[in-house]
């Protein structure tokens, strides 16, 4: 999906970081797709209210489409619904949205997982080999998720968005780097 851009990440070849790294990373995808699943919500409600209203009887029979302006309007909104009714089933929106929510929902828990080992990090004061072992589990499931992930699309300015609100809540200096390491 996205990630951080590589001049952002922490040059430190320390293996701590690359958990943060990737924390951030799972953060990011749960963002983005989460503003995604929004804008994909908005849009499915929109044709559905077009082709409801368009199809509407009792809508049809306002006083205010008999009107010269109102015949336009109403034809217009006629058309919009049957354009609307062909190409809906071709994009398959409602699949592409049950498809984003089960990414998201694998993206979060990647992330509470990815979160859980900074915590117990910072509460061990050390990343021993049990946290390593819990991280590299952490990264098969990330492996699957890529793998599933084919939207080739990525907004930038949207993953933009994304990226500030993930280093706002997760600013490098808010996590513990175990000394010596």
């Amino acid at each position: 999906m996205t990630s951080l851009p590589e001049i952002q990440r922490q040059s430190s070849d320390n293996r701590v970081s690359v958990v943060y790294n990737e924390l951030r990373t799972a953060r990011l995808n749960v963002k983005y797709l989460q503003a995604k699943l929004r804008m994909l919500k908005k849009l499915n409600f929109g044709y559905e209210i077009v082709i409801a209203v368009a199809t509407s009887s009792t809508v049809a029979g306002f006083s205010l489409w008999q009107q010269a302006a109102g015949k336009t309007i109403w034809a217009s909104i006629g058309v919009a619904a049957t354009l609307l009714s062909i190409v809906k089933p071709i994009l398959k929106l409602p699949a592409s949205l049950q498809r984003k929510r089960e990414r998201l929902a694998s993206y979060m828990i990647l992330d509470h997982d990815l979160n859980t080992i900074g915590i117990e990090i910072q509460q061990r004061r050390k990343y021993d080999a049990p946290l390593r072992r819990q991280f590299a589990r952490a990264l098969q499931r990330k492996a699957e998720l890529v793998k599933q992930d084919v939207e080739s699309f990525i907004n930038e300015r949207l993953r933009r968005r994304c990226y500030e609100e993930v280093i706002r809540e997760l600013p490098a200096e808010s996590f513990y780097i175990p000394p010596g390491r």
